[in-house]
């Protein structure tokens, strides 16, 4: 009896999180304002990163140290700079989505059910990276990435390890939650609504290949 009250509570608590992902809101202000908070944590996840890394000797930072730069802006400057490139991120994904929706004739373009599922997105990855960032601070692996596949290639500036970064536990459930909240929340047919999450992850792969290539931090 107690095993069934534990399940049923399980369910309705799994049931609220359903509810809570796929509820649509009418409100712009509250999708801006959540796209700015998932920004916000985004940046200082950076910022916990970016210390790891420094404190194992990672050259993360253009050969420059935190004691050079200074704590305090080291702080405001990676913060800012992680908010404000998750932020961008965002945006250009939503005006990448409603280019899609028009390509395979969505009709309408649901700007505010795609700004939804981008969240619902985004939640997934900044989960993610606080797990990493956690992770991070905890051990003396140099690895900036600890959920994902590319732990398994030794040679951390090869290709291979990039692409590998990929397969990344959260980003995987991330793009599934996408998937699914384009269908529900923007309601475009699952037939699309696939073909456009795999556009955004090939996307974000051909991004990813040319960041790490140029030199830029987190593989």
């Amino acid at each position: 009896m107690e095993l069934k009250m534990e399940a049923n509570a399980e369910f309705k608590n799994n049931n609220k999180l359903v509810q809570y992902l796929f509820k649509k809101e009418d409100r712009v202000h509250k999708l801006i304002i959540s796209l700015l908070l998932l920004s916000l944590i985004a940046g200082i996840e950076t910022t916990l990163l970016l210390y790891s890394a420094d404190q194992k000797g990672m050259n993360v930072l253009n050969g420059m140290s935190i004691s050079e730069i200074g704590a305090m802006s080291f702080a405001i400057n990676t913060i800012v700079m992680g908010a404000l490139g998750l932020f961008v991120t965002f945006i250009i994904q939503i005006l990448i989505v409603c280019l899609l929706f028009l390509v395979l004739k969505e009709r309408p373009v649901n700007i505010k059910g795609i700004c939804q599922a981008v969240i619902n997105a985004g939640i997934c990855i900044v989960i993610g990276s606080g797990v990493n960032a956690i992770i991070a601070l905890l051990v003396k692996s140099k690895e900036t990435t600890f959920t994902s596949l590319s732990l398994l290639v030794h040679d951390k500036n090869s290709i291979l390890h990039t692409f590998m970064a990929e397969f990344e536990l959260f980003y995987i459930v991330s793009l599934i939650l996408f998937s699914f909240s384009l269908e529900k929340l923007a309601l475009a047919k699952r037939r699309n609504a696939i073909i456009i999450t795999i556009v955004i992850a090939l996307i974000s792969l051909v991004f990813h290949m040319l960041t790490v290539a140029s030199g830029t931090y987190l593989k």
